[in-house]
């Protein structure tokens, strides 16, 4: 049997399961288009206090609120984050198909199909098309799977598209070119032979593609993450960029992440650490203990801060950044008592300072700060004893510059 005759018979045999249900089978899915109940939200503006309202639509010109029943008008430049707080609920939950694009964002639902020139996601919230050219990677997911695994296997540098077809000993990936997705085949050419491949197979799909260039607006959906350059929102239709999704499954739009540098990609200028016990720097791993370090972030965001004292760190301020904001808290176990000062200043000038002392059994507070370095060129942050405690270290969340 040659090659291209045994690989064939692999895909061609059907397995024993039932078919995959096409997006468009079973119960419809509400189409993108379709109105939504009132969506409650809030804006946090660059300055000033929070807005909050029944959201109307988001364009060109800004994000139309209705607050206390008069229209208003809020300018995209002026706003740093609008967030759904309530409405009908956009909810993330187990899903059966996890999509990726080509700069990294990420769409869930149940199934996947391709109609032309557009992939088609049957999500909860409704229909979501995209251009198929978008598309990097589709995974069908078992019911105990976040990620799919087989991802970790795939080659270095492949040369094609890559069909992952299930095996009783896990999957093979098989070179071929994926031309189509329906409701029970997978379509590949595979050596100038066009065969359709079984969908009950397919455990996934990785194409080869371009990475493209990640910007702009971050926007947190209803069982994923994307970005985009344009938006257009109303509740009766929801585009970003050239991608259509429900309207209902909105659930953020981050537009200070794209004018905004976390501090944690940042190397500091200069730091030194003093811990209670000095001689114990002179250590090469304690010292590393001891020394600010980035941990990864209890929401998936962006990286925190782990800064223990006495630490004294300083960063130069990114061109043209006009705020410095974040939180800071103790990170220490609930129990505990210790307190630590945490100052920040800005070119050598005290601009915060906060003691943190806790309780016994209450849980850490994060505590906000929000400095204006618009004329600044460096930033420096203390986290120092409380004379006679030993102290603990302090997380630093979310701390960015923003332009």
């Amino acid at each position: 049997m040659t090659r291209l005759a045994g690989l064939v018979a692999m895909l061609a045999v059907a397995t024993g399961g039932p078919p995959r249900l096409a997006a468009a089978e079973g119960p419809a899915a509400p189409d993108a288009g379709a109105a939504t109940a009132p969506l409650e939200v809030r804006i946090d503006p660059v300055a000033g206090e929070p807005v909050s309202g029944r959201l109307l639509e988001v364009g060109a010109d800004g994000v139309r609120l209705e607050v206390q029943g008069a229209e208003r008008l809020v300018p995209l430049a002026t706003v740093r984050q609008l967030v759904r707080v309530a409405g009908a609920a956009a909810q993330d939950g187990p899903a059966a198909l996890l999509l990726t694009t080509t700069d990294g964002g990420t769409l869930s639902g149940s199934d996947f199909l391709q109609e032309g020139p557009r992939g088609v996601v049957a999500a909860r919230e409704g229909r979501i098309e995209l251009p198929v050219e978008r598309i990097r990677r589709v995974a069908w997911l078992a019911p105990d799977e976040r990620e799919p695994g087989w991802v970790a296997k795939l080659p270095e540098r492949p040369e094609s598209d890559l069909l992952v077809v299930r095996r009783d000993e896990g999957e093979e990936f098989v070179a071929c070119a994926v031309v189509g997705v329906s409701g029970e085949h997978v379509t590949v050419v595979l050596d100038g032979e066009t065969i359709p491949v079984k969908r009950a197979k397919v455990r996934g799909i990785e194409w080869l593609r371009e990475q493209a260039p990640v910007g702009g607006t971050v926007v947190r959906l209803a069982g994923g993450q994307l970005t985009a350059r344009s938006i257009r929102w109303s509740d009766a239709a929801f585009t970003l960029d050239d991608i259509r999704l429900p309207p209902d499954s909105f659930k953020a739009l981050d537009f200070a992440a794209g004018r905004t540098t976390s501090l944690a990609t940042l190397e500091p200028e200069t730091s030194a650490v003093e811990p209670f016990f000095g001689g114990l720097a002179a250590d090469r791993d304690l010292a590393a203990f001891f020394a600010p370090r980035v941990v990864a972030a209890a929401d998936g965001g962006p990286a925190d801060l782990l800064v223990r004292p006495r630490t004294v760190a300083t960063w130069r301020v990114p061109e043209a950044s006009r705020r410095f904001r974040g939180t800071v808290a103790r990170h220490v176990a609930s129990e505990a008592t210790a307190a630590v000062e945490v100052v920040l200043a800005v070119d050598g000038r005290e601009a915060w300072r906060r003691r943190l002392a806790g309780v016994a059994g209450s849980e850490p507070e994060p505590v906000s700060f929000d400095l204006d370095v618009a004329r600044g060129r460096r930033v420096t942050l203390t986290v120092d004893f409380v004379a006679g405690d030993p102290g603990c270290g302090i997380r630093l969340a979310g701390g960015a510059f923003e332009k």
